[in-house]
């Protein structure tokens, strides 16, 4: 039986086409310039250039666009496993005081004595609050707790599925989104590539 592919992983593979496609896009565009006849050396060279440093561009911008979007679903279950949704002034106000309680809670041993106290008063609203302080530290126990009965299973797996969640290493995500000069630069400063690739060649023909 094949393994369902998980929201975050599809998000990531997903990721991983439009990088190729950037790949793609811009060994085809070179390939183009190094098959124009009409372009002098230096047109030649400044046209891969710029294809280059545009590459850059958008590989950055997906660097960027895909973290932010990865941090942005992870938040989202979060937000619905153990987030408030709001309501009247009354249960707005009793939200806002929850959250405080649970955000000054620095032990485990306290966070369990609350939760049970707060279930057997049936202030869900606070035990749902410590449920998020003790997600936050990986108090494993007091979740556990929260959810003794299992009326709280939909918020674990989505908590679960957060724990889940591909956890790329900043260097890693940066090599990711990395693409070497093209061997036509070889020997290029980085200043030299950018000159090269900001300056209008159009007397030696279209560069790209």
């Amino acid at each position: 039986m094949t393994t369902p592919i998980s929201a975050a992983q599809a998000m990531l593979d997903h990721h991983a086409e439009k990088i190729a496609v950037v790949h793609a896009r811009t060994e085809q565009t070179i390939h183009r310039i190094n098959n124009h006849r009409g372009l002098s050396e230096q047109a030649r060279q400044g046209g891969i250039a710029r294809a280059y440093r545009e590459a850059q561009v958008e590989l950055e911008q997906l660097r960027e666009s895909g973290k932010k979007a990865l941090d942005a679903y992870g938040q989202r279950l979060i937000d619905r496993a153990v987030g408030f949704r709001g309501g009247d002034s009354q249960t707005v106000t009793a939200q806002r005081e929850a959250r405080r309680v649970a955000a000054s809670i620095n032990d485990p041993g306290i966070a369990m004595e609350m939760m049970r106290t707060a279930q057997q008063d049936g202030d869900t609203q606070m035990a749902k609050a410590i449920a998020g302080r003790a997600f936050s530290n990986s108090w494993h126990d007091v979740l556990n707790q929260w959810n003794h009965d299992g009326s709280n299973d939909p918020a674990m797996r989505l908590l679960n599925e957060h724990q889940e969640l591909p956890h790329i290493k900043p260097e890693i995500w940066n090599a990711h989104h990395f693409l070497a000069p093209p061997r036509e630069l070889d020997g290029m400063k980085d200043y030299e590539i950018t000159r090269a690739a900001n300056t209008d060649y159009s007397d030696g023909g279209e560069a790209a």
